[in-house]
C-alpha cells in the first residue's frame, strides 16, 4: 500500500511540473513577441521591416501536451472492526448472613437468705441469761449452760463463738460441772457470735451477739435450753 500511495504521488507531480513548464513556455512565447512590438525600426531598414512584415509576423503555435490520462488514486481500503461484545461485570459475591446473635441465658434468679424462724432450731438463748459476771475473775471467757427442754443439764453439746479473725468452741462438760461450757477468748474487745453446732458443724440453734469488753467484765454468761 505505502509503494501504491508513492508512485501515485509521483505521477501528480510530474503533472503539475509539466503544467508548469506549458505555462512558462507560452508566457516567455508572449514576452517575446511583446518585445518586438515595442522596439522602433529605423527608416533605414523600413523597407526591410516592410518587407518582413509583409512575409507576416510567424504566428506562435501552442505545443500539443499529451496530458496522462486519469489514474485513479490508490484510495485505502477501510477495514472493519469487529465489534467485541462487552464483557460482563462480574457479579457481586452475595455476603454470608450475620449470624443473629445468640441470646444469654437469662440469669437465675438470686435467693436471698431468709432468717430461719426460732421454731426451726433446736436449741435457743435462755431469755434475759445474757450478761457481764463481773463477780467472776482470772482470764476471759464466754461461758453458760445448755439443759434440754425439762431443764436437766445435758453434756456433750458443742457450742462455738466466732468474730471477723477467729473461731473458738467449747463442749459442755460433765461429771461435777455437768452441762456447763466456758470459751477462752483473747481479745480485750470485740463482738463474737455465739451458736450451737452438731458433731458435723451445722448450727442447730439461734444466735447470740456478745460485745465483750475485757474493762467491764472478763466473763460474759449465755445460757441454752432445747425448745423440744
Amino acid at each position: 500500500m505505502g509503494k501504491g500511495y508513492a508512485f501515485g504521488f509521483m505521477i501528480v507531480v510530474l503533472v503539475v511540473l509539466l503544467g508548469l513548464y506549458v505555462a512558462f513556455t507560452g508566457f516567455m512565447s508572449t514576452r517575446e513577441a511583446l518585445r518586438a512590438q515595442a522596439t522602433p525600426v529605423p527608416t533605414s531598414q523600413l523597407g526591410q521591416a516592410t518587407r518582413v512584415a509583409t512575409q507576416g509576423t510567424p504566428t506562435p503555435t501552442a505545443t500539443q501536451m499529451m496530458l496522462p490520462s486519469y489514474i485513479p488514486l490508490i484510495t485505502d481500503t477501510v477495514t472493519a472492526t469487529p465489534t467485541l461484545p462487552p464483557t460482563p461485570e462480574p457479579s457481586a459475591t452475595p455476603q454470608p448472613a450475620r449470624p443473629s446473635s445468640t441470646p444469654r441465658p437469662a440469669k437465675p434468679p438470686v435467693s436471698m437468705p431468709t432468717a430461719t424462724p426460732a421454731s426451726a432450731w433446736t436449741y435457743r438463748v435462755v431469755p434475759g441469761s445474757m450478761r457481764p459476771d463481773p463477780s467472776r475473775s482470772g482470764g476471759s471467757y464466754i461461758f453458760g449452760t445448755v439443759r434440754d427442754a425439762n431443764g436437766n443439764l445435758l453434756e456433750g453439746i458443742r457450742v462455738q463463738a466466732s468474730n471477723q479473725w477467729e473461731t473458738q468452741s467449747a463442749v459442755t462438760k460433765g461429771g461435777a460441772e455437768m452441762g456447763w461450757y466456758d470459751i477462752g477468748i483473747y481479745l480485750d474487745k470485740g463482738t463474737y457470735t455465739v451458736t450451737l453446732v452438731d458433731a458435723a458443724g451445722s448450727q442447730i440453734s439461734s444466735q447470740a451477739v456478745v460485745n465483750f469488753d475485757r474493762s467491764v467484765a472478763g466473763w460474759y454468761q449465755v445460757d441454752w435450753q432445747r425448745i423440744n
